[in-house]
């Protein structure tokens, strides 16, 4: 979304995020450690800390993306936005 909003540095954006999801991963962590014998938190502590890594690892991908278009030459965005908005998603449940 800060993609779309003038003057907002995107980088400093994931960067903050970032820097939020490791603070949490610290914090789960630590709760992980003060409940060794309980098997129940330490499964859910467990979910949770690759959940939090997954969004780190996809906010690293994001950074990567956001810098590579700024460094890249500019085009024509009208052909970017209609190859997205034409992409579509299908869920089978």
């Amino acid at each position: 979304m800060a993609l779309g909003v003038p003057g907002v540095d995107v980088p400093a954006v994931l960067q903050s995020h970032r820097r939020r999801l490791v603070e949490l991963m610290q914090a789960y962590t630590t709760l992980k450690e003060d409940a060794v014998d309980d098997m129940r938190v330490a499964l859910v502590v467990d979910a949770e800390l690759f959940r939090l890594d997954a969004l780190i690892r996809w906010l690293d991908s994001a950074d990567a993306r956001v810098r590579a278009m700024a460094n890249a030459p500019t085009t024509d965005t009208s052909t970017q936005t209609s190859l997205v908005t034409r992409r579509t998603i299908r869920v089978v449940t």
